[in-house]
C-alpha cells in the first residue's frame, strides 16, 4: 500500500510540473478588431410652422374706381376681416402700378405727377358692428385732375396676432410689425413679406 501511495504522489507532482512548465510569458496583444459599421441616420423631423400660420393674402385685384376729378375709392368686402383682426392684427396693402410686378409699393404711398401734382394712395379697414365681414377701402387723391393707370392692381395681407411675446399690454399691431422688423423683414418690401410668410407673389 505504501508503494501505491508513493506512486500516486509522484504522479501528482509530475502533473503539476507539466502545468507549471507549460506556462510561458504573455504574448503580445493581438491587433484591434475592425470598427463596426455606423448605424443608419434617423429621418429628419418635420420643420415647425412659422409663429403665425393663419396669414391670409388676397389675390391681385383690378380695381374699378369710383372716381371724381381729383380723388377716387374702391372697396372690397371680406369675411376674413373680422373685428378681432381689426383690433389685434395687422393689415398690409400693396399697389402694383403697372400690373407686371415691377413697380410694387406698400401703402400709403405718394408720388409727384407733372400734370396732377402730388398723388396720394392709401387704404383703410372698416368693420361695422353687427356684420360678419369687414371691408378694405382704397383711396387716391391728387392736387389736380388725375386718372389712375388702367393696369393698377391691389393686394392685401391679413396678419392675425400670435401673441408671441405673451405681453397682453403691448399694442398687438405694433408687436407684429416689431417682430417682423426683428426678423429682418421690411414690410415696405412686398417680396420680403411674401418670402417670410410663404406667400406666392
Amino acid at each position: 500500500m505504501k508503494t501505491i501511495s508513493k506512486i500516486k504522489y509522484i504522479i501528482i507532482l509530475a502533473v503539476i510540473a507539466i502545468f507549471v512548465s507549460c506556462e510561458g510569458p504573455m504574448g503580445p496583444a493581438g491587433p484591434a478588431g475592425a470598427d463596426g459599421k455606423d448605424g443608419v441616420d434617423g429621418t429628419n423631423g418635420v420643420d415647425g410652422q412659422d409663429g403665425n400660420a393663419n396669414v391670409i393674402a388676397s389675390d391681385w385685384i383690378s380695381p374699378t374706381w369710383s372716381t371724381h376729378p381729383t380723388y377716387g375709392s374702391f372697396q372690397v368686402n371680406d369675411d376674413s376681416i373680422t373685428s378681432d383682426l381689426t383690433n389685434t392684427g395687422a393689415i398690409l396693402s400693396y399697389i402694383d402700378f403697372n400690373g407686371t410686378g415691377v413697380s410694387i409699393y406698400a401703402l400709403p404711398t405718394s408720388f409727384h405727377s407733372t400734370s396732377a401734382g402730388t398723388v396720394f394712395y392709401t387704404f383703410q379697414i372698416q368693420h361695422l358692428s353687427g356684420y360678419n365681414y369687414g371691408s378694405i377701402i382704397w383711396w387716391y387723391s391728387a392736387e389736380n385732375n388725375y386718372t389712375p393707370p388702367s393696369g393698377i392692381k391691389l393686394r392685401y395681407i391679413l396678419i392675425p396676432s400670435s401673441n408671441s411675446s405673451g405681453n397682453k399690454s403691448a399694442n398687438p399691431q405694433q408687436e407684429i410689425l416689431y417682430n417682423l422688423d426683428k426678423a429682418g423683414v421690411d414690410v415696405n418690401n412686398y417680396y420680403d413679406v411674401c418670402a417670410y410668410y410663404g406667400i406666392q407673389p
